[in-house]
C-alpha cells in the first residue's frame, strides 16, 4: 500500500500490483450540451446575485437578472424563478409586480428570499406570486435543496439518493469558497472541509460515472471543473490505498488548487472562445494567487500549497508559474496535475468538443516526459479499461501539447 511522506511530500512508488487491469466498463462520456434555462434568478443585489447563480447552477442552467431588465425578463423561460428583492421599497414591489406578471399567470413556482421575515413581507411576497419562501440568509445547502425539491429533482430515495445529497452539500461549499476567495475575505474552512468530507465519502460509494453525470448538470464551468477534478482525485487517492488522512489532504488540495481564479476576471473566465496571448498571461497568474491566498491566511498543509501553485508544473520543466523540474515536483502534486489536464479534456468547451474519455487519456499519453508515466498507468485504471493495457504500446501524438495547453 503506498505510503503519503508528510516530511518530503512524496509518494511511495506505487506496486506493481495496481497497474493491474481492472475489468471495468470504463467512464460514460456525455456530450455535455448546455441545457436551456431550468431557474430564473431576479436580484436587486449585484454581487448576491452573480454568487447566488453560480450556486444554483448545480441544478442546471440559470439566468440571472437585475430587476431593471422587465422586458427580458418577462419573455425569459425558466421552470422556477427566484426572486431576491428588498420588498420594503414601494417602486421595487411596482416593478416586480410587472416583471413577475406573465410568469405569475402562467403558474411558474416562485420562491421568494427576504431579507425581512416580517408578517408584511410575507404577504408582500405572496401577493407577487410567492409559492415558497425562504430568509436571504439561508445557508447554500439549504437553498439548493430546496431548490432541487421544487424542480422535482432532489431524490427522495433510491440508491444515488446519498450521493446526490453529497454532490449538493460539495456544491454549496463550493459557493461560499468561490465567494470568499472574489471578496478577498478569509477562506471558510469549514465549507472546504465540509466539501472534502462530502467529496471523499461519494468517492467510497465508488460509482465515479454517477458523480460525472451529476458534474455535467452543473452549469457553471468554475464549479463544474473544480468539482470534476475534486472527485478524480479522491477516487485516485482512495484507489492507491491511502489512508483517510492522506485522502483528506490530497482531496483538499484538489478543492483548493483553482482557488486563485476567484480573483481572475470573469470576461477571460468565460471567454466563449480561445484566449488572446494577453489573456491567458492574466489567467496564468492564478497559481500564485491562490498560493499567496492560502499563505497569507495561514494554516494549510505544505502538500495543499504545493498543489496550489505547481499544479500547471510539468516534469519537463515547460509548465507555469515559475518552469520547475522534475526534482521539485512532488508526486501528490504530479496526481492533481494528471486529473486537472483529464478533467478539462472531457468538458465542454464554447470553443472544442469534449473528448471522450480513451480520447483524453491518449492526449495524456502523449504528452510524454510532461507527466508521471506511473501516476498515469494508475490513473487509467481509475477512468479506463482496456485503454491501460496499451499504454505502453502509445506513442506521443503531435496534437498532444497543443491540446493540453488548451485544457490548461
Amino acid at each position: 500500500m503506498p505510503v503519503f511522506y508528510r516530511a518530503g511530500t512524496r509518494l511511495a512508488r506505487i506496486p506493481a500490483a495496481v497497474f493491474t487491469l481492472h475489468q471495468s466498463a470504463g467512464l460514460r462520456w456525455r456530450s455535455c450540451r448546455r441545457p436551456s434555462a431550468i431557474v430564473l434568478l431576479v436580484s436587486d443585489r449585484d454581487q448576491q446575485r452573480q454568487s447566488l447563480q453560480r450556486a444554483l447552477s448545480v441544478w442546471g442552467a440559470c439566468r440571472a437578472f437585475d430587476l431593471a431588465e422587465i422586458e427580458e425578463i418577462r419573455k425569459a423561460a425558466g421552470r422556477l424563478l427566484i426572486v431576491d428583492l428588498d420588498l420594503s421599497r414601494p417602486a421595487t414591489i411596482v416593478s416586480a409586480s410587472a416583471a413577475l406578471a406573465t410568469h405569475r399567470q402562467s403558474g411558474a413556482p416562485f420562491l421568494f428570499l427576504l431579507r425581512d421575515m416580517s408578517p408584511r413581507s410575507q404577504m408582500q411576497a405572496n401577493a407577487l406570486g410567492a409559492q415558497a419562501i425562504l430568509p436571504a440568509e439561508t445557508p447554500p445547502s439549504a437553498l439548493l435543496d430546496k431548490v432541487g425539491a421544487m424542480l422535482g429533482l432532489l431524490r427522495d430515495s433510491g440508491p444515488e439518493t446519498v450521493l446526490q445529497r453529497r454532490f449538493v452539500r460539495a456544491s454549496a461549499a463550493f459557493a461560499g469558497l468561490l465567494e470568499a476567495a472574489g471578496s478577498d475575505g478569509p477562506l471558510p474552512v469549514q465549507a472546504i472541509n465540509d466539501s472534502v468530507e462530502a467529496i471523499n465519502r461519494a468517492a467510497d460509494d465508488g460509482n465515479l460515472d454517477t458523480w460525472l453525470d451529476m458534474v455535467w448538470q452543473h452549469d457553471d464551468a468554475t464549479y463544474q471543473h473544480c468539482l470534476l477534478v475534486s472527485g478524480l482525485v479522491a477516487a485516485f487517492a482512495r484507489k492507491l490505498g491511502f489512508g483517510e488522512s492522506d485522502r483528506q489532504l490530497m482531496t483538499t488540495a484538489a478543492v483548493l488548487h483553482d482557488v486563485g481564479k476567484a480573483r481572475i476576471p470573469l470576461d477571460i473566465l468565460r471567454k466563449p472562445g480561445r484566449l488572446t496571448p494577453a489573456e491567458r498571461a492574466v489567467i496564468c497568474q492564478h497559481p500564485q494567487i491562490g498560493h499567496d491566498m492560502l499563505v497569507a491566511q495561514g494554516g494549510f498543509a505544505p502538500a495543499v500549497l504545493a498543489a496550489v501553485l505547481s499544479h500547471h508544473e510539468m516534469l519537463d520543466g515547460s509548465g507555469y508559474p515559475h518552469g520547475i523540474g522534475a526534482d521539485r515536483i512532488p508526486d501528490p502534486v504530479r496526481m492533481i496535475t494528471i486529473c486537472d489536464i483529464y478533467a478539462a479534456l472531457i468538458e465542454r468547451r464554447s470553443y472544442k468538443a469534449p473528448m471522450s474519455p480513451e480520447e483524453a487519456f491518449a492526449t495524456l499519453i502523449g504528452m510524454g516526459d510532461k507527466l508521471d508515466r506511473d501516476l498515469l498507468r494508475a490513473f487509467g485504471n481509475v477512468v479506463l479499461s482496456s485503454s491501460v493495457a496499451r499504454l505502453g504500446k502509445m506513442t506521443a501524438r503531435p496534437a498532444a501539447s497543443a491540446a493540453a495547453e488548451d485544457a490548461a
